[in-house]
């Protein structure tokens, strides 16, 4: 049976902690990786050129009106710019870090009123390590905030319709995560809580509550946080803005799109990885044993969440991992699920061998990967010894203690979880003080671009040719606008102009590059992120 609803002052607490767990999480060391290609620059820079312009309407990058996303991002960040004294990785990332705590608060308000405290925490924990979770928390990225947006109207709606909670402040909230959810990734962050709640409410005969009057002021309310930046663009006369941001960057990315084409498969693919570790256990998750109507009715939702979500955007032409974090909570809610079973031996004996397999499994591999890193990658990589022998004897001490919890059966099935569970909170902080850091050397564009700093005087031209419309690296490590080339003419024409100016140029250009620049050599030659990078002068 589901536990009895705990008081006020539990919950309080439980929110406490899991909001200073998922704070040191998300903060730790959230600026000590450096902005990496393609994406974080290109958000950070338009964050650089609003804030040096003073216009919080229109981002651009580079000088060019940037509509790919909506301003949420970009104001939270130019506001924490604001408090903090100026723009960093810090600052860049903080809106993120501050979405993931809030996933994690809302994840556990969620399940806590139809499953128990128990249930509640570990769901909201399962949701904050989700690897997707944890990257985009710790990222440029607007992703996080669809996800938390589409989790915050699910929950309000749910609690007025299955909980009791009052409609009017119910409804309004739902409107208010609708309308900053959609300035945050634009008319998809609407898309999510539809395709949820729709079909939910239909399937346990709630729907009427979309039919009352308090759903109206939850619709004007999203409408009155949307629309005032919209109504702003267009008296500004930026409709082409409005035409790429709304159009071409849903309806036509959807239906015909340009790039990140990929099959219909593709998400049963990154579903167990951009889900990963938890997602791996929601098969085992149907019908669970020993729930009362309440918790059955989370679990539906969190079914059809899964399913409608992964559906949509398995239609789309279109086709990114993060596209489907908004099922993140509802994985979380069916691994905790399973995993509060499993602990207090709820589970019936096919279904709790399968889970203790699958728990083995994982520290066999881990334990084995432990080893892989001492013996092969370390000798290879001198330069990161310390972080890669880090890595491996976590990954051999964490392997093991998840074996070893079996040498007593009656205890297997709650120290093997907890052991498990231990190895993921404690990769994931390695990652974020040692791993990513000193990754910064393989995939940032920062020393190469202080190596240009030095070369290049502000006054001397500098250019990049034939790069990706919004590349950004460059010019956000470099701190100046950098105008980009499209044709071996208009390089021709720019190494021509009698002063001495420079070009950056990348692997994919180089060879067309050099038919123009003649027998000249790079002052500046760097690998960065799976490209190598060059500085070539007119003389």
């Amino acid at each position: 049976m589901t536990p009895l609803r705990p008081g006020r002052a539990e919950v309080r607490r439980d929110l406490l902690a899991l909001g200073f767990g998922a704070a040191v999480l998300f903060f730790v060391s959230l600026g000590a990786r450096d902005l990496w290609q393609p994406n974080e620059p290109t958000y950070g820079q338009a964050v650089v050129e609003m804030s040096k312009r003073g216009d919080w309407i229109v981002p651009t990058v580079n000088g060019r009106e940037f509509a790919e996303k909506p301003v949420l991002y970009y104001w939270m960040a130019l506001a924490a710019a604001g408090a903090l004294g100026g723009v960093d990785e810090f600052v860049l990332r903080l809106p993120a870090a501050a979405a993931g705590v809030l996933g994690v608060l809302l994840t556990y308000l969620l399940v806590v009123p139809g499953a128990g405290r128990s249930r509640a925490r570990l769901a909201a924990v399962l949701f904050g390590t989700t690897y997707g979770v944890y990257w985009n928390s710790r990222a440029v990225q607007m992703d996080i905030f669809v996800a938390v947006s589409t989790l915050a109207v699910v929950l309000a709606v749910v609690r007025v319709a299955d909980h009791g909670a009052a409609p009017l402040p119910g409804f309004a909230l739902a409107g208010l995560a609708a309308g900053l959810g959609f300035l945050a990734k634009g008319p998809v962050a609407w898309l999510g809580p539809a395709l949820v709640l729709l079909p939910y409410l239909a399937a346990t005969r709630r729907l009427g509550a979309l039919r009352s009057s308090y759903a109206a002021v939850g619709v004007a309310v999203g409408l009155a946080v949307s629309m005032p930046w919209l109504a702003v663009l267009y008296i500004r006369g930026e409709t082409g803005f409005l035409r790429e941001m709304l159009l071409r960057q849903n309806v036509t990315r959807f239906l015909w799109a340009w790039d990140h084409r990929a099959p219909f498969w593709y998400y049963l693919e990154y579903f167990w990885i951009d889900m990963a570790p938890w997602a791996w256990f929601v098969p085992l998750a149907a019908a669970l044993p020993g729930r009362d109507h309440e918790e059955r009715r989370l679990d539906l939702l969190a079914w059809i969440w899964v399913a409608a979500i992964l559906a949509f955007f398995s239609l789309s032409e279109s086709k990114r991992s993060p596209y489907i974090l908004p099922i993140a909570p509802a994985v979380a809610i069916l691994a905790s699920g399973l995993g509060d079973r499993l602990v207090d031996g709820a589970l019936s004996k096919a279904r709790r061998i399968a889970a203790l397999v699958l728990l083995a499994a994982a520290g066999l591999v881990a334990a084995a990967c432990g080893l892989a890193v001492l013996l092969r990658v370390v000798p290879h990589y001198p330069e990161v010894a310390s972080q890669g022998e880090a890595l491996g004897g976590l990954l051999i001490a964490g392997g093991t203690a998840i074996l070893a919890a079996f040498a007593s059966r009656a205890r297997a099935r709650a120290v093997a979880p907890a052991a498990f569970l231990a190895l993921v909170l404690s990769l994931e902080i390695l990652a974020a003080v040692s791993l990513f850091p000193a990754a910064n050397r393989f995939k940032s564009a920062r020393p190469f671009c202080e190596q240009v700093i030095a070369r290049v005087s502000p006054e001397e031209p500098l250019a990049s040719y034939r790069f990706w419309a919004w590349r950004a690296s460059y010019a956000f490590y470099t701190h100046r606008a950098i105008p980009n080339l499209e044709s071996a003419k208009d390089l021709a024409s720019f190494l021509a102009a009698g002063r001495r100016s420079f070009v950056i140029v990348e692997e994919a250009e180089v060879t067309e590059a050099r038919s123009v620049l003649g027998g000249r050599e790079p002052l500046v030659r760097a690998e960065i992120g799976g490209t190598t990078a060059y500085l070539f002068s007119s003389r």
